[in-house]
């Protein structure tokens, strides 16, 4: 179902469920000024975007030990989803790895050449040198598509699922050996459908899971109704690597218009392990759910992590739960989010924080709140969410279930989170987004998500980096997060977005990133200037990540300032002693330290 939302200030300020974590408040109102949020195929029109004519060129290496980087691609197309991260990045057995991305060279808004870009680690070295734009390699396409989801199957080939707006259909790029050959290009469906979600498992490993949405109608759509969904979110399972489909457009029981009046693109995200497989909907106005089969997709079960307190709301119907007049805003997603299957075959889930209202009954618009703080989290064994939810304050509905695993922090130790005027990127979002999920051996959860960095700013808005944060006990307590992207060259102002993780961890976290100089993209509502971005391989080491979190200083300790200068992390120089500074994070003779007391 398509949505135009406006876009409000926030004024709730998120609550931690660990002693890691502390709640903040936001000190400064973000625009009120109302926009469109709308969700973006990439053909629209942009006549009144500007073009930057002097591209810039980024450093390589993060000055962080744990982590490194490589600039594996570029590009000027910057929307590389409208809310979930698809899968870019595969590592194989040998230790070579494969990344993916949606691309385009051309510095202008038409992105006649739109495809996916595509870059190889050959064990040694990534195959396609990208120190600069542009990027060497063409689309692997032979037609403008978008939305590149990356496969490994095991039969030893390689594909990329995306959806063409030029052809309305899905197209496969595949070839048959990983890393080398030519690639071919093959129609999926000849129904026109986009945002396209791929993952591979079953016994062989040759399954290919697929779930996309049919076209809406509406204002910005032609589409019409499926079985009565507003764009309907159809299964798709091929057992030979996508060569037969023997399930196609399938509307897995439990998501019909039964239940909803339809899905939004981008708001699903898709994982595989063997044959189990599970989907997931981060829904904002209706039901979040997962669904998941343990028999490769022959069969599946439905459970609701968040039961809205309104089956099939429509946008104008009004939402005043406890019947006092008043419009009720409420706790949902943003409608970004990911899945994790773990080692016993548990599924996990996390996505953005959102608050959520519908005040005008009569425009066909509802509000988001871009201020709201928080990453959630649920798993299996936390049991489906409880109908009804509860109320939190007068006029605010929360469903009560999830976790508190991260959030948008407090640096300097003030009490509130002071953000520019406009805070982050217009992503649609929370401060807290685009999060991705890993599993160890040990079974280890790892999650890494986008969150607005306090005084990393531009002076009109606020730049995201990517911050990682574990349970060691299967999603019960969660560590405070580190910033993997710090980017100390650059002062920090560089806007880190669209992590993909690699979803098995063993000393090293693999994901790439979207890098850019501005926060926000061209296609949103911050209708940036066409530039380059840079396509990252980011990798950080396990082992040590989060030691820096044992820098614990307690008030009795003095550092003398003649002989230990102090600076906080805005790189502002303190000059006293360590005992008399507000609680937050500061280096010490290079030292990243926490305060605490």
């Amino acid at each position: 179902m398509k949505k135009t939302t406006t876009l409000i200030a926030s004024i709730l300020f998120s609550v931690s469920i660990t002693a890691q974590i502390n709640p903040v408040k936001i000190s400064k109102n973000l625009d009120i000024t109302e926009k469109n949020k709308v969700i973006r195929s990439g053909d629209e029109a942009l006549n009144h975007l500007m073009v930057n004519p002097n591209p810039y060129t980024f450093s390589g290496v993060n000055s962080k030990n744990t982590t490194t980087e490589t600039d594996i691609g570029w590009t000027t197309y910057d929307l590389q989803t409208n809310n979930s991260v698809q899968n870019r990045i595969v590592v194989h057995d040998n230790g070579t790895m494969s990344a993916a991305w949606t691309m385009s060279a051309e510095l202008n808004a038409a992105w006649s050449d739109r495809g996916t870009g595509y870059n190889y680690f050959d064990g040694s070295n990534w195959i396609f040198s990208a120190p600069n734009p542009p990027f060497p390699n063409p689309r692997l396409e032979d037609s403008r598509v978008g939305w590149p989801s990356l496969l490994a199957l095991g039969n030893g080939s390689e594909c990329v699922i995306t959806h063409s707006t030029q052809n309305q259909n899905l197209n496969i790029a595949d070839r048959a050996t990983i890393g080398s050959g030519t690639w071919s290009n093959i129609n999926v469906s000849e129904d026109y459908l986009i945002w396209n979600r791929s993952a591979a498992g079953g016994p062989d490993g040759n399954t290919i899971h697929m779930v996309a949405l049919t076209e809406p109608m509406g204002t910005n759509w032609s589409g019409q109704l499926w079985n009565g969904l507003n764009g309907a979110l159809l299964y798709f399972r091929s057992l030979d690597g996508g060569n037969y489909w023997d399930i196609d457009t399938m509307i897995i029981p439990g998501i019909d218009s039964s239940e909803f009046l339809g899905f939004g693109g981008d708001n699903y995200a898709i994982t595989a392990k063997d044959e189990t497989v599970a989907i997931a909907y981060f829904n904002g106005w209706a039901d979040s759910f997962i669904l998941k089969s343990n028999d490769n997709g022959d069969t599946w079960t439905k459970t609701n992590f968040i039961d809205f307190p309104v089956d099939k709301y429509a946008i104008d119907d009004g939402m005043d739960l406890d019947a006092d007049g008043t419009p009720d805003t409420v706790f949902s997603t943003s409608n970004s989010g990911a899945i994790l299957i773990d080692n016993s075959n548990m599924v996990h889930v996390t996505w953005g924080h959102m608050r959520l209202l519908d005040a005008d009954l009569s425009d066909a618009q509802s509000s988001y709140f871009p201020g709201t703080n928080g990453l959630m989290y649920w798993n299996e064994n936390m049991g489906p969410s409880t109908p009804g939810g509860t109320f939190v304050s007068p006029s605010l509905w929360d469903h009560g279930s999830g976790l508190y695993i991260g959030q948008s922090e407090d640096l300097d130790g003030s009490g509130a989170l002071e953000l520019s005027i406009n805070g982050g990127g217009n992503y649609g979002s929370g401060l807290s987004t685009f999060p991705n999920m890993g599993i160890d051996a040990n079974g280890v959860i790892w999650v890494s998500y986008s969150t607005v960095v306090e005084g990393i700013t531009n002076g009109d808005q606020d730049f995201r980096h990517i911050f990682i944060t574990k349970s060691t006990d299967g999603g019960t307590t969660w560590s405070a997060s580190v910033d993997v992207t710090p980017h100390d060259d650059f002062n920090g102002m560089l806007e880190c977005v669209y992590g993909s993780m690699y979803p098995v961890v063993d000393d090293k976290i693999r994901m790439v990133y979207q890098k850019d100089f501005e926060p926000g993209n061209t296609l949103g509502a911050d209708a940036d200037m066409v530039d380059w971005n840079a396509t990252v391989y980011l990798e950080i080491d396990t082992v040590g990540l989060f030691d820096i979190t044992a820098s614990i200083i307690e008030n009795d300790i003095i550092y003398p300032e003649n002989d230990n200068r102090i600076f906080d992390i805005l790189g502002r120089e303190w000059k006293k002693d360590f005992t008399t500074l507000p609680k937050g994070v500061y280096i010490i003779n290079g030292k990243k330290i926490f305060k605490t007391k």
